[in-house]
């Protein structure tokens, strides 16, 4: 499971999978810091680009990228970004911020995964 907070909106998508939020969140707005991302146990991720994004004068095209686990640097936990998170869009059970916290103090084995 990939959590994944869009951070102009506020919200935080949850994704079965690193594909299908890589496939969702596009490259461009990637680069730009307007997504970041957590793990099923809420440790940051980040973006390794494989094909870099390319930009024109009037047009973008998307690179490809995978996540991978952070080494170090300046990246927060989900349980402390949630605090900034206005809205969950997720499935049942995750729904909310408060069903997200749940989540994380059970561990990602205390929670059946969503199909």
């Amino acid at each position: 499971m990939i959590f994944a907070a869009e951070t102009e909106e506020r919200s935080l998508h949850v994704f079965p999978d690193a594909e299908t939020a890589a496939s969702y969140c596009e490259g461009i707005a990637v680069e730009a810091a307007l997504w970041l991302f957590w793990d099923d146990d809420g440790s940051p991720l980040e973006p390794q680009f494989t094909i870099p994004n390319k930009r024109g004068l009037f047009t973008g095209k998307n690179g490809i990228y995978h996540l991978v686990k952070v080494n170090n640097g300046q990246y927060s936990l989900l349980h402390e970004a949630l605090q900034h998170i206005r809205q969950v869009i997720g499935e049942c059970p995750f729904t909310s911020v408060r069903a997200v916290q749940e989540y994380l103090q059970r561990g990602p084995a205390g929670l059946a995964r969503p199909a």
